[in-house]
């Protein structure tokens, strides 16, 4: 079995007949969190993952594609994925990676008082916590960067970090996806070239992808056999895809760059504008927890048909749910220092870094 404990929230527990692809898929979004063994106090709420196979429950609602029961059951055969209520947990039976592993941890989460907020996220030399959200592609990831390289700081994660009850932030990081606008900045990590198979084949297997006739029935006849989700895999990413490189944060930064996480001292609130010129301006707790909840359930808008599958069966309540995660992040940021930074389209990294750090700055002190 392999575990991982996130903080004192919850633990998860893969068992070791689940598929790799499945596996792959958990390690890369919690790895960070990995433990020898399990915990034996209770203290924690468990998501536990198996097989597709080793699911057994009766069926007796329908609901649009899935099936279940009331308060406990939800059930997708074409999907080949079943979760199960365990009291404060989940029991997980899937043959495909499709069930984004972090919107459980944060259903727990959010009993505690905590939520996952979209941004990166950093600790200064005080111990004091600087929050960057916004949407992606906007400079997050650049401004984490240069924060632990140049400034001295301490990584909470570039894409979630926990964030709730007594203005506390807590880590949650994992590798971070390289991408081609990140070779200039990480040369060191991001190869030198596409391999001349893949530069020659993608378009035409972009092509195929799109134009592949009867694709309906192809993908009935993967899903039926559990393979739906290592095709696709293999497709997206070894020919089709966008060049796309995890790296792990230690061989970024090294051994010692994660912190556990601190008190949020500043959120700042990043987002692309057409001006030419940065823009600053305060930002209210309101303004800053609706567009922090409009931003994290943007990012999981894929997964939204399941998750209000859930909803709709009452394993979670979706009013419940966000009242609690605005509550969580109204927590977090209520006595933080709350700034609006638009940053223009055409800016590079190291512009953005030099910018922030003289008008904002990397430390806790006033900007």
């Amino acid at each position: 079995m392999i575990c991982y404990k996130i903080h004192s929230l919850v633990e998860v527990r893969v068992g070791e007949a689940v598929r790799s692809h499945v596996r792959d898929s958990i390690e890369f979004q919690i790895g960070h969190f990995k433990t020898q063994e399990a915990s034996s106090d209770g203290a924690a709420a468990f998501i536990r993952y198996e097989p597709y196979d080793r699911f057994q429950g009766a069926d007796a609602t329908e609901f649009h594609m899935v099936r279940g029961q009331s308060g406990r059951v939800l059930h997708a055969p074409d999907s080949r994925f079943a979760i199960v209520v365990n009291g404060s947990g989940f029991d997980v039976f899937t043959d495909t990676s499709e069930v984004l592993v972090n919107i459980l941890i944060q259903v727990i989460a959010l009993r505690r008082g905590m939520t996952f907020m979209h941004a990166a996220g950093w600790v200064d030399g005080l111990g004091r916590v600087t929050l960057a959200p916004g949407p992606g592609g906007v400079g997050k990831t650049a401004l984490l960067s240069a924060g632990i390289m140049r400034h001295k700081a301490r990584l909470l994660g570039d894409d979630l970090v926990l964030v709730g009850v007594g203005a506390k932030a807590l880590s949650f990081p994992r590798a971070f996806v390289l991408k081609p606008y990140h070779r200039s900045q990480y040369p060191d990590h991001y190869p030198n070239a596409v391999s001349a198979r893949r530069s020659c084949v993608a378009p035409v297997a972009r092509f195929l992808k799109a134009n592949m006739p009867f694709r309906g029935l192809i993908k009935d006849a993967l899903r039926r056999v559990g393979r739906l989700e290592p095709a696709a895999v293999w497709l997206n990413h070894g020919f089709t895809g966008d060049e796309i490189y995890p790296v792990p944060v230690e061989k970024l930064f090294g051994a010692k760059c994660v912190a556990e996480g601190g008190e949020v001292d500043r959120v700042v609130y990043l987002e692309r504008w057409d001006g030419s010129e940065f823009i600053k301006m305060a930002m209210t707790t309101r303004a800053v927890v609706a567009r922090g909840m409009a931003v994290l359930q943007h990012e999981w808008v894929e997964y939204g048909r399941w998750f209000s599958q859930l909803g709709a069966l009452e394993l979670i309540s979706m009013p419940d749910y966000f009242r609690a995660l605005e509550c969580a992040m109204t927590a977090a940021c209520n006595r933080a220092e709350k700034w609006l930074v638009q940053v223009p389209a055409s800016t590079t990294p190291e512009e953005l870094e030099s910018w922030f750090a003289r008008n904002v700055g990397f430390d806790s002190m006033p900007g």
